[in-house]
């Protein structure tokens, strides 16, 4: 297999991009690295017990449901992309686990005080090809991603900034059209090496050979990328900050979920994200692997359409909410590993309302509300009616998908216990969200990834309807705090607001939110100091080590 025999002498890149051993071992003369391999063997602490400090090299190996489409950060879309490209790149600042933004190529960095723009000092850095990374390949990254002749899906993310400009080789400057809450959100990009892409044509872009052989400015580089089978990447030596401890990572591209659960258990790969619910617990009950559970971002939710008349009413939307078994869909659909959800903002998230309990599951309170609203069933069928209307409507969900088929016939038995009658259309994901953003549904059984910012305006405000509020929710109270909200730099100060607008949802709510699930990640017993965490699944990758009895892959270090 391509993965496990990868040149490690000759670094191959593809479509033609070769760094030359020649060229490899200059730029390690350089920096000072030649000759500086570790010790393979086990050592032992003077008591004679095994020493289990970090002995660096080895190789990982990650399963990948899909290929990365391409490694610009410019233009790729794809997860799988994001997590590949992070691991060979820096940014001036880096999200912790905190999901604060800390120091990483910049060393420092001072917002004006009337927040108008950020001014970034940057540290001194290479790229991995031995050339210094400067401010002119910070603006020249910044220039292209807001190019139009690109047409980066990720242009619109800036457009309230008018600039960035390089002050020295060392300092940078994002200059605003107005005030910023969060300047170093609103900054933070990739950059890419000015030396190589100053002679590409923007125009081209999706041709660049950038895209399949990137140069590296993070702990680690590319090596090999074999497409639609694996992706290798190994320690980047001219890397400024603290070295990686693994000497190569492999990413193996297995489409089937399946096939890499088997390979998980049988030690072919050594980590597999999104592990289903019933899987997690056959391979707990295994010493070889261990299941992590990472918190996550996602929410499932149900979204009513105000359009129709059935749901205008709180009272009633309240009573639907009430009709709802939580319990029962995260025991049955995720085995457990979720908990109830109150809003659009995860209790991973900084402003989660930590304090307000999830809707109980309370039918004979459903039953009074519905009744209270008018809803009766004046004909005896079972169903409730008003003004000759029966209480029916049709809940739109995706095909394929085992948690919203199963959980769609959850919420028909909760619903009917109330006397409302719910229909099922599950359709394909194209033609399902060519529906829901046409407004052609009564509810929408549907699940999001909130953003790590804690800014749910895209689900909520009145004019965000060709965002993700399909549903064409309005509440004016709710857009005045988000403006507030937003607006609000000093988190302390913001977080009230951010209660008070979750609070605000629950009185008056645009969806019936569901549950939280777990992001499950399964660990192999080779890797040791493995961090899952909701800002990825190998977040602490360069903290990786396997110790030298567990290593299965030979590399130069070994």
């Amino acid at each position: 297999m391509a993965w496990n025999s990868v040149r490690v002498t000759g670094l191959v890149r593809p479509s033609g991009c070769r760094l030359s051993l020649q060229r490899f071992l200059l730029i390690l003369a350089a920096l000072g690295t030649v000759g500086c391999g570790q010790d393979a063997g086990q050592t032992q602490n003077p008591d004679g017990s095994p020493d289990t400090r970090p002995v660096p090299g080895g190789t990982a190996v990650v399963a990948l449901a899909t290929d990365p489409e391409v490694l610009n950060p410019l233009i790729y879309t794809s997860t799988t992309a994001g997590f590949v490209f992070a691991e060979m790149h820096d940014g001036l600042t880096e999200m912790g686990d905190d999901l604060l933004y800390h120091p990483r190529i910049a060393a420092r960095w001072e917002i004006a005080p009337d927040g108008m723009s950020v001014t970034y000092h940057l540290r001194p850095w290479r790229w991995s090809d031995g050339i210094p990374l400067t401010a002119v390949d910070v603006v020249a990254s910044f220039n292209l991603l807001i190019n139009p002749l690109v047409a980066s899906p990720r242009r619109g993310s800036y457009r309230d900034v008018l600039a960035a400009v390089a002050l020295d080789s060392a300092t940078v400057r994002y200059d605003f059209s107005r005030p910023q809450p969060d300047p170093l959100q609103r900054t933070w990009h990739h950059i890419l090496p000015f030396h190589l892409v100053r002679y590409l044509d923007p125009e081209n872009i999706r041709n660049w050979d950038l895209n399949h052989c990137p140069i590296s400015s993070g702990e680690f580089m590319l090596e090999d990328w074999a497409h639609n089978r694996s992706v290798s990447l190994v320690r980047n030596p001219a890397y400024t900050g603290k070295a990686a401890l693994l000497d190569r990572v492999v990413f193996r591209i297995l489409p089937e979920q399946s096939s890499r659960l088997v390979a998980l258990e049988t030690g072919e790969v050594d980590l597999v994200d999104n592990v289903p619910p019933d899987a997690a617990l056959h391979l707990e009950q295994s010493s070889r692997v261990r299941i992590a559970a990472t918190g996550g971002r996602r929410f499932y939710y149900l979204q009513w359409n105000f359009i129709n008349p059935l749901f205008t009413s709180a009272k009633v939307r309240l009573a639907l909410s009430l009709a709802i078994d939580r319990g029962r869909m995260i025991e049955t659909l995720l085995l457990g590993y979720g908990t109830p959800a109150i809003g659009p903002i995860p209790p991973a998230l900084w402003n989660h309302h930590r304090k307000m309990a999830p809707p109980g599951f309370d039918p004979a309170a459903a039953r009074k509300l519905l009744a209270d609203a008018g809803w009766r069933d004046t004909d005896g069928d079972g169903i409730l009616d008003r003004n000759g209307v029966p209480f029916r409507f049709e809940i739109l969900t995706k095909q394929g998908d085992p948690v919203r088929e199963s959980g769609s016939v959850i919420l028909r038995e909760n619903l009917k216990d109330v006397g409302v009658e719910v229909t099922i259309l599950a359709m394909e994901l194209a033609a399902g969200l060519d529906r829901l953003r046409a407004g052609r549904f009564d509810a929408y059984f549907g699940r999001l990834n909130a953003n790590l910012h804690g800014d749910p305006s895209g689900y909520l405000k009145s004019t965000a309807v060709g965002e993700f509020n399909n549903g064409r929710y309005a509440n004016a109270t709710v857009d005045s705090l988000l403006a507030v909200a937003l607006g609000t730099r000093d988190r302390v100060a913001a977080l009230p607001l951010w209660l008070e607008i979750q609070e605000t949802l629950a009185e008056d709510p645009p969806s019936a939110y569901l549950f939280y699930p777990e992001n499950l990640v399964g660990i192999g017993e080779r890797l040791q100091n493995v961090r899952p965490h909701l800002l990825s699944p190998i977040n602490n990758l360069s903290e990786w080590w396997i110790a030298p009895p567990d290593r299965k892959y030979k590399t130069n270090s070994e």
